[in-house]
C-alpha cells in the first residue's frame, strides 16, 4: 500500500496540466457578465484532470501542485502550449541541495474547439522521475492523451482518456497502461467553486489494476487560485482505501 500511494502521488504529478485560458472569440467576457465575475483563470482544468479549453498566446502560470510539484505552462498560439513540471525544488530544500535526484515531464496540448460549447484537444507528454518514495526509484514515461469539453467557463465537465507506457527501475522491459478521467468545475461565487474528478485504470501496468477519486474546493483571484482537496483511491483487488489530502497554489498572468 505504501507504493500505491505513492503511485497516486506520481499520477497527481503526470496527469497533462493546464490552467488558465481566455475566452472564445464571439462570447462575451465573463467582466462584463450580469454576475459581475471577473474571468476564471482555472477554467481549463478540475482538481488534477485537464479540460480541452486553450491558453491565449503569452498566457501561462507558474505555482506548487499537490503540495510537492513545482508544475508551470505557456501558451505558444490561441491553439497550442507547452507545460513542464518537477519536483526538484521542493526535493532540493528538503534535501539541502545536496544529491537531488532529476525529475522532469514535459507536454505540449493542442485544441480544437467544436461549437461554441464543445472543445477537443490532443496532447504528448514524457519525462522521468526519480525518487527513493515507496520503491518508485527511477520511472521513465511517455503519454498521449485526448481531451473532450462541454460547458463554460464557470461550470464544466470533461473526459480524458490517455494512455501511458512506463518503464524504469522496476521494469526493465516497460508497462502499458489506459487512465480515463471525468472531471467537472461549477464556480458558485465570484471567488469560489467545488471541483472533483474519478478515474479508472483497468488494466494492470506500473501498478495492479486501481481506482482514484478527487473532490475539493477552489478559492480563485484574477492572478491565483489556491485548491483544496482530497484524493482516494484503492487498487481494485484489495479492500484498502488511500486517502492522500492535496493543496495547490497558482500565480496566473495574461
Amino acid at each position: 500500500m505504501p507504493r500505491f500511494i505513492c503511485l497516486i502521488m506520481l499520477l497527481w504529478w503526470v496527469v497533462p496540466p493546464s490552467f488558465a485560458r481566455a475566452e472564445e472569440p464571439g462570447t462575451a467576457s465573463p467582466e462584463t457578465s450580469s454576475q459581475d465575475w471577473f474571468e476564471n483563470p482555472t477554467r481549463t482544468r478540475s482538481l488534477v484532470g485537464p479540460t480541452a479549453l486553450p491558453l491565449h498566446a503569452g498566457e501561462g502560470y507558474i505555482g506548487q501542485q499537490a503540495f510537492l510539484i513545482t508544475a508551470a505552462e505557456v501558451g505558444l498560439s490561441e491553439r497550442v502550449s507547452l507545460n513542464a513540471a518537477s519536483v526538484i525544488p521542493i526535493v532540493a530544500l528538503a534535501r539541502g541541495f545536496s544529491d537531488v535526484p532529476f525529475s522532469l515531464l514535459a507536454g505540449i496540448k493542442v485544441t480544437f474547439p467544436l461549437t461554441e460549447r464543445l472543445h477537443l484537444a490532443f496532447g504528448a507528454q514524457g519525462g522521468t522521475f526519480d525518487s527513493d518514495l515507496g520503491g518508485l526509484n527511477v520511472v521513465n514515461g511517455v503519454a498521449a492523451y485526448g481531451v473532450l469539453t462541454y460547458g463554460t467557463g464557470d461550470a464544466y465537465v470533461s473526459l480524458t482518456v490517455q494512455p501511458i507506457f512506463t518503464w524504469g527501475s522496476m521494469d526493465e522491459s516497460g508497462s502499458a497502461m489506459v487512465l480515463p478521467m471525468l472531471g467537472g468545475f461549477i464556480r458558485l461565487g465570484r471567488h469560489w467553486g467545488l471541483a472533483a474528478d474519478v478515474a479508472l485504470s483497468p488494466v494492470e501496468g506500473i501498478s495492479a489494476p486501481f481506482a482514484f477519486a478527487t473532490a475539493g474546493g477552489r478559492l480563485l483571484g484574477q492572478h491565483w487560485s489556491v485548491d483544496l482537496g482530497v484524493l482516494a483511491g484503492k487498487q481494485l483487488h484489495d479492500s484498502t482505501l488511500a486517502v492522500v489530502p492535496g493543496a495547490s497554489f497558482l500565480f496566473h498572468w495574461r
